[in-house]
């Protein structure tokens, strides 16, 4: 029995430490979100957030937060396993016990404790998509949005805007270098992680102008019937969506017609006044009216 009484006691004694370790830690600093936001449907409004980890031994408060600001960033809701989101507990869980809580509160403590977004700013107004739009394998629905700066040098708000608009008309995802896409974030990068813009679904964006993708989008598609170039224009086999764009722009009729007979200028060189913009895939005559193609994803 004496045996028995000293086995237990060491047996408590070494899951003490785990114990101990297992239990949840508030972290010191409150991470402060600067614009109303959300992960999914999971609401986060602006404001300041404490933050608390399920187990201190598994995820320290410094990953919580880093964690906290990359979902912020999610483009589309679905976090990298194994990470889970209870919204009813505003709890965020992976294996192993690993994870965080977080609660709003009114005033922020400590310092450090992390923000999104990291650099840069929110610009005034939005982007309005009338209609769902790709770039490349990257879908954006229909809606309004609002860009990010990543940092505030070297881009402005009005370009970050502009350069949106363009490449929401390229033709096939492959941005000007040394632009590239993450879809994981809807960031737009030059080169560097810390130069650019991301784009979000707006959730209380800040007054100002709200433009959109120019064009008038043609019923139905064009087939293409085999692998087919013009110029610099590379269209492989599949259905196209015409877009008329600019003033005086041709109709649909005579865009799919044009386009049709440019198939036959495997060299590029249209006639008068035509001019091609392969980037975008764009076809515009000298009064800036035209039509862009694109394929169907």
């Amino acid at each position: 029995m004496r045996r028995l009484a000293m086995l237990l006691t060491v047996a408590t004694a070494l899951l003490a430490p785990s114990a101990a370790t297992a239990a949840p830690e508030t972290c010191p600093s409150t991470f402060t979100v600067l614009h109303d936001d959300r992960i999914g449907s999971f609401q986060v409004p602006a404001g300041h957030y404490q933050l608390t980890t399920l187990e201190s031994s598994r995820l320290s408060c410094a990953a919580a937060a880093d964690a906290f600001r990359r979902f912020l960033e999610d483009w589309d809701g679905r976090l990298p396993a194994p990470w889970r989101l209870d919204p009813a507990t505003s709890t965020f869980t992976a294996s192993g016990g690993a994870g965080f809580r977080i609660a709003r509160v009114t005033n922020p403590s400590g310092g450090g404790g992390g923000r999104h977004p990291a650099t840069g700013v929110l610009c005034p107004g939005v982007f309005r998509l009338v209609r769902p739009e790709s770039i490349g394998s990257f879908r954006i629905p229909a809606g309004e949005y609002t860009v990010t700066l990543l940092s505030h040098e070297p881009l402005s708000c009005g370009r970050a805007m502009r350069l949106f608009g363009r490449f929401l008309s390229d033709f096939d995802g492959r941005l000007p270098r040394p632009w590239f896409l993450d879809p994981l974030t809807g960031a737009f990068l030059r080169g560097s992680l810390w130069v650019g813009f991301r784009i979000e679904p707006a959730m209380s964006p800040l007054p100002g102008p709200s433009p959109s993708l120019a064009g008038r989008r043609c019923p139905g598609t064009f087939r293409v019937l085999h692998d087919d170039v013009i110029g610099a224009l590379r269209l492989p086999a599949g259905r196209y969506r015409i877009t008329r764009i600019g003033t005086g722009a041709p109709s649909c009729a005579a865009s799919s017609s044009a386009l049709a007979r440019f198939l036959d200028l495997p060299s590029g060189r249209l006639p008068r006044p035509w001019r091609l913009d392969a980037q975008t895939g764009t076809f515009t005559k000298g009064s800036g009216g035209g039509f862009r193609v694109k394929p169907v994803r």
